[in-house]
């Protein structure tokens, strides 16, 4: 009898154990439907995964957070607010492509796209002026990052809601190892991958409590970690091809020069971080000009009035890109071990 029992008790011990993980941790059937719950609101999904996603976003008006305005905020608050229960709560509108990039017809080069919206908690709007008051004026750039994880690992952590922002994390897109681009973040939005950065000396102070970073004009990019890369500090086998010809296909999107590529790694300043390892700059220019470079994926928001400040001049973020000039032969390969990506 007691034998009995004791085995009950550790059956529904290892159940419970189980059923945490699972809420915790995403998994390769995440990404085939399923979708995390908000505690308080586990009726309802927080985010859309779409593997087909629609053309157009629908105008829904039920958007409480504002996902449809393309509208720049005009500067950081000194003391920025907890997110609300509203804000904390169920995504309820869905997006099509053209919230991520604009097309003018079919693609005959383009990979698969998948939309994976993460949690609004994780990103935020581009700001026309820093903490200061001073307008920003830093052309766009792009920031190479690696997941360190699966894609439903990074996914589950982006599309949960953090209220602390010590927590929040994003990349506007992800390149899975078959060559899917992962859509997380809208362009004209700031995602937190990139903290306590600077791009040749460029930054923009946005928060009281944090360093300056690039955020406010980096178009975040991701490489999923191969199986034998994941979770170590070491280098790992490297990234696929189908990974290079996507991100290149991405990045030429938007029209970003080569010269404004970067490495997560030589942004850092924290020290701390050193991704994407094991990758191959050579070989993902020499891709890179295989496409021609357009305005499709553009970081521009739309500029808004302020009260306390004179409205900003149009700098550079705010206007369309210019051409980008063909790539160098040979770039540095960064070697690099990457830990979360941070705000």
């Amino acid at each position: 009898m007691r034998n009995s029992l004791m085995q009950a008790v550790a059956i529904l011990l290892f159940g419970l154990t189980a059923l945490i993980l699972s809420m915790r941790a995403g998994d390769a059937q995440f990404l085939e439907g399923q979708r995390l719950m908000v505690p308080g609101f586990r009726s309802e999904p927080i985010a859309q995964i779409d593997r087909n996603p629609p053309s157009n976003t629908p105008q829904n008006p039920n958007d409480p957070h504002n996902l449809l305005s393309k509208d720049c905020a005009f500067a950081p608050p000194r003391k920025p607010s907890l997110p609300t229960r509203a804000e904390m709560g169920p995504v309820q509108v869905q997006l099509g492509l053209d919230r991520f990039r604009s097309r003018s017809g079919p693609d005959p080069n383009a990979p698969k796209e998948v939309i994976a919206l993460a949690h609004p908690t994780n990103f935020g709007q581009r700001y026309q002026n820093d903490l200061n008051g001073k307008p920003v004026d830093n052309a766009p750039i792009i920031v190479l990052h690696e997941t360190t994880s699966s894609a439903s690992s990074a996914l589950g952590l982006f599309q949960t809601p953090h209220s602390d922002d010590d927590d929040q994390v994003s990349y506007h897109a992800m390149v899975d190892l078959d060559g899917t681009v992962m859509y997380v973040v809208p362009p004209d939005r700031r995602a937190y991958g990139a903290a306590n950065s600077f791009f040749n000396q460029e930054s923009v102070r946005t928060s009281a409590n944090n360093p300056p970073s690039v955020n406010n004009f980096a178009y975040h990019i991701s490489l999923v970690t191969p199986k034998d890369g994941r979770g170590r500090n070491g280098n790992h086998s490297g990234y696929t091809d189908a990974q290079y010809e996507s991100l290149a296909w991405l990045a030429s999107k938007t029209g970003i020069p080569a010269g404004r590529m970067t490495a997560h790694r030589l942004v850092d300043r924290s020290g701390s971080r050193s991704d994407p390892r094991s990758f191959d700059g050579p070989r993902f220019l020499e891709r890179l000009q295989a496409y021609p470079a357009t305005s499709e994926i553009s970081l521009a928001c739309t500029p808004v009035s302020g009260e306390a400040i004179a409205p900003s001049p149009r700098p550079a973020l705010f206007s369309k890109p210019n051409p980008r000039p063909l790539p160098p032969k040979a770039s540095p390969s960064p070697e690099t071990a990457e830990r979360k990506p941070t705000k």
